[in-house]
């Protein structure tokens, strides 16, 4: 780039010279930029601040609920009905739409106001200098060309070139999700590389665990890789939930049958010279069989169930229809720092001369065990490398009552399970070992007095340090493999100490990298003891060997059971990580994500690779792969695209900034609600109040109930409805009578459609949801199946009630109220006992979902009651025009009644696939 000193934002700044940076914006290395020089760039550039998602206003989300067809047509019924002068069915039209409105709204808006509570991401202060002399600001006022100063425990809050670098390290998981603090340092990088390969390069959103540096802002805002990633956040297009999807479907169809049907009776009416009146009352009627009014708000109820359910559950759902979404997903893409591991890195391995690696077993609430022998715990080697562990140690878990580090310099997001502790996270992983394995072996090393000390950085790759002993003085030193092995001339083997040969240093080397090839983060331990205080600050020199420790974020406990659940589900999980390839590896083993086979063959697919092989068509590989590493925010959205292209419902977890732009585009999103960013938490569908994989399998566990129970109501409720249209066809064209009124329809539909309808919708479900395959992505609501069970039901109902209707107009020659009365008590009676039709073909007549649900014998309770009760209610029996009847009349009613649901246990359990 030409120096222009223009101050636009600079791209690729870590291949550039610092020193050109600066130039670059007219900014002194030593004076920083003038209070003048930074308002005018603060106005030419903006607010280093990131574009907020706007949410939704209350009229949005109103109107999102009233965007359904089936609402569309009970507001074109109601319309008519007024403009006839039928005012109760419309205002009772009029109340179905109300509740449904306002179920909706306040599920939508109250998971809302939850995501506000749930931000935590606060405004930061930044150390910058300026007009020579170091000042606090906002972040927010930061510039390009602002020369900050960041230390240990501060929030990086824009992009920097590193002018100067002192011990630093950064935590960048958030961003790259590389699960170890990276060391950074001021040299200029020659290679085009990924975002986690830059390490002069400062990030917002990071940060910093170690060290202090000086560093140039190069970009700010939206400029920035965050900014970048939130850009790519707001270009993604949310699809729209399966469920809504195929509700719609649903909806149409049915409006398309209403429409001909009613058509067709008017034109045939006309024909035969009946009255306009009748003929649009009849229309009416049918109009209100044949629409399930109930259905929008029982599917609303049934998803605010689970909604509540998993909120109980620690799962917080956004919105209602991801609820079923997540009861459809095929494939779960994951993070893995801080969703499949603990995000805390933790002693994993020990490795000492003469003897194999030694595994650390971490159990909740016991000390850590080593596998192996039984003798590990009396081991030489171990019990050095333990007290150099302590002593080579700047760190502080807090037990230390004058250490100034306990001292709160900022939000790192928690990354440490003891709030107190401060320091390298390497070196808290140590103590915490040691303090956990050996307390009291912990408390009198730590209690030594420390005579020097040899502080790590960049260019040794060692620390070191002296303590004054009964013995005398005790040199400790660690760091990285092949810094200790030269500063080493013995190594302690079985007890003795020995000279260190060549062959020794290479096999030492070639442990390290096999360690560091599964993705272990290690170090190297050495020590010497001395009579005399060294008077030289290079002390570190003729030391004795004692071993390596390989670190680890460990896996969370739950993961591997939570993925073999998956697994049974046929749900395919995969990792997606920022992180080295052989951490990566290392963790889906631990927590058996891949095959045993893929295992043995660290079946990886690199991110410099995965562009090749999303190219090729059926490619086999891909499907099989189960671990993707150093993978970047657009790669991520190209897996999601190919896995959703072929068919998929995808879910995504993820809980860095870096994983936003792919939580928005996967067909369900879910963000980590405890270490998750805000901009990753604000484009999910799921947030996971505990973090917890295993919450997204309960989560998943629920979603298929409702799925299983959503489709049960509409069986239920189509299969009358279409009872209803068989009746009012069959009578009306052959004696061209009405034989239920459409209000009574509407009263009894209002029961049926929402009482019994809704306690089907909030089953229990059974036990065998988790080891069915997920269900095809594409399959309908209702299957060729449902709708043969529908047809079937509806015209066993038709047959039974319009029986009992023709028997007492010809037989008994009963007047037209009298038979419209048995039509309507016979048709809710039906519709009540019919709930108990809804067990599956292959469940126990007795012992099954719905007679297992309370709700259900309480729900076909009230209905019967209400019923009942409007009967002996004098003015309510005049608005639905019951008769006074006579005992063998409800005898009639009574047989109609039970009639359906004998012929229909009684094909079930002829036909099992009915």
């Amino acid at each position: 780039m030409a120096e222009n000193n223009n101050g636009s934002p600079i791209e690729d700044a870590y291949r550039k010279d610092w020193k050109d940076i600066t130039k670059h914006f007219s900014t002194s290395p030593d004076q920083g930029l003038s209070s003048g020089d930074a308002r005018k760039k603060l106005k030419e550039h903006g607010r280093n601040e990131l574009e907020e998602q706007e949410q939704r206003s209350i009229w949005e989300i109103i109107l999102s609920q009233i965007n359904n067809p089936v609402i569309y047509l009970l507001t074109v019924a109601s319309v008519v009905a007024f403009i006839f002068g039928d005012t109760p069915e419309a205002i009772a039209i009029l109340v179905v739409l109300l509740l449904n409105t306002i179920i909706g709204f306040w599920m939508e808006f109250q998971a809302q106001k939850s995501m506000e509570a749930i931000r935590e991401m606060d405004k930061i202060k930044a150390t910058v200098l300026r007009d020579g002399k170091e000042k606090r600001i906002d972040a927010e006022e930061l510039v390009p060309g602002d020369l900050l100063i960041v230390e240990s425990g501060d929030l990086i809050p824009a992009d920097a070139r590193i002018i100067e670098a002192t011990e630093l390290q950064v935590d960048e998981s958030p961003l790259t999700g590389e699960s170890v603090p990276v060391n950074k340092n001021a040299e200029i990088l020659e290679e085009e590389l990924q975002v986690a390969d830059r390490k002069n390069i400062l990030h917002k959103g990071t940060a910093v665990t170690g060290g202090r540096s000086k560093a140039i802002v190069f970009k700010t805002g939206m400029d920035t890789e965050v900014g970048n990633i939130s850009a790519m956040v707001h270009d993604q297009k949310e699809e729209e939930t399966p469920l809504n999807q195929k509700l719609n479907k649903l909806t149409r169809s049915l409006i398309w049958v209403i429409l001909g049907m009613a058509a067709a009776f008017f034109v045939l009416g006309w024909i035969a010279g009946k009255e306009i009146y009748q003929l649009v009352q009849t229309a009416i009627a049918w109009s209100i069989a044949a629409i399930p009014e109930g259905l929008p708000i029982v599917a609303s109820i049934a998803l605010a169930r689970g909604m509540f359910r998993l909120s109980k559950k620690n799962v917080l759902i956004k919105q209602l229809g991801a609820v079923e979404t997540l009861g459809e997903t095929t494939v779960i893409l994951t993070d893995k720092t801080g969703t499949l591991t603990e995000n805390k890195l933790t002693v994993n391995t020990f490795q000492f001369p003469e003897q194999d690696i030694t595994e650390v077993e971490w159990e909740k609430g016991s000390p850590p065990k080593l596998k192996g022998s039984k003798d590990i715990a009396k081991n030489k080697n171990l019990r050095q490398i333990l007290k150099i562990s302590v002593l080579a140690n700047d760190a502080s878990l807090g037990d230390d009552e004058d250490d100034s580090s306990k001292k709160e310099k900022g939000n790192s997001k928690g990354k440490i399970e003891n709030s107190k502790a401060s320091g390298d996270p390497l070196e808290i992983a140590l103590l915490e070992f040691v303090e956990a394995f050996d307390s009291d072996f912990y408390q009198k090393n730590k209690k030594l007095g420390r005579e020097l000390h040899d502080p790590f950085d960049s260019e040794s790759m060692m620390m070191g340090a002296v303590h004054k002993t009964k013995e005398g003085f005790y040199i400790s030193g660690k760091g990285s493999t092949e810094a200790i092995l030269k500063r080493s001339k013995s190594i302690l083997t079985n007890g003795e100490v020995k000279d260190i040969t060549d062959e020794d240093r290479k096999n030492w080397e070639e442990k390290n990298n096999t360690l560091a090839e599964d993705g272990l983060r290690v170090l190297a331990f050495a020590f010497r003891q001395t009579d005399a205080l060294p008077q030289d600050d290079d002390f570190l020199e003729d030391l004795i060997y004692v071993g390596l420790i390989g670190f680890l974020d460990p896996p969370r406990k739950e993961v591997a059971d939570s993925i073999e659940i998956a697994k049974n589900a046929g749900i395919k999980v995969a990792m997606v990580t920022g992180d080295h390839p052989g951490t990566a590896f290392n963790v889906a083993k631990q927590i058996h994500l891949s095959a045993e086979n893929a295992c043995k063959n660290k079946e990886v697919i690199h991110g410099k690779h995965l562009k090749k092989e999303l190219d090729k068509k059926d490619n086999q590989k891909l499907i099989d792969t189960r671990v993707f590493s150093r993978v970047d925010p657009e790669q991520k959205l190209s897996l999601i695209t190919h896995y959703q292209n072929q068919g998929e419902i995808v879910g995504m977890t993820g809980d860095g900034v870096n994983d936003a732009p792919a939580l928005k585009k996967a067909d369900i999103g879910i963000a980590m609600g405890k270490r998750g960013t805000q901009v990753a938490q604000e484009v999910s569908d799921v947030v996971l109040k505990d973090d917890a994989f295993g919450s997204i399998v309960e989560a998943i566990r629920e979603g298929r109930i409702i799925f299983g129970n959503i489709r049960k109501f509409v069986v239920y409720q189509l299969s009358y409805h279409l009872g209803e249209i068989f009746i009012i066809a069959l009578l009306s064209f052959t004696l061209f009578v009405l034989p239920i009124l459409p209000l009574q329809l509407l009263f009894l539909n209002l029961l049926s459609d929402v009482f019994p309808a809704l306690a089907l919708g909030i089953g229990g479900g059974t036990p065998q949801v988790m080891k069915l395959p997920p269900k095809d992505p594409e399959e309908p609501i209702l299957s060729k199946t449902n709708w043969m069970q529908i047809t079937i039901y509806g015209f066993i109902i038709a047959m039974s009630i319009s029986s009992a209707y023709l028997y007492s107009h010809y037989v008994w020659e009963k007047s037209e109220a009298v038979n419209n009365n048995i039509v309507f008590f016979s048709l809710a009676f039906c519709q009540f006992i019919h709930a108990f039709n809804m067990r599956e073909a292959n469940e126990n007549f007795f012992n099954n979902q719905v007679t297992r649900n309370k709700w259900v014998w309480m729900s076909v309770t009230l209905c019967f009651a209400v019923v009942i009760i409007s009967y002996f209610i004098p003015a309510l029996a005049k608005i639905f025009s019951f008769q006074q009847l006579e005992l063998k009349t409800w005898i009639l009613i009574a047989i109609a009644s039970i009639i359906p649901s004998v012929i229909i246990q009684s094909i079930k359990a002829i036909w099992k696939k009915f």
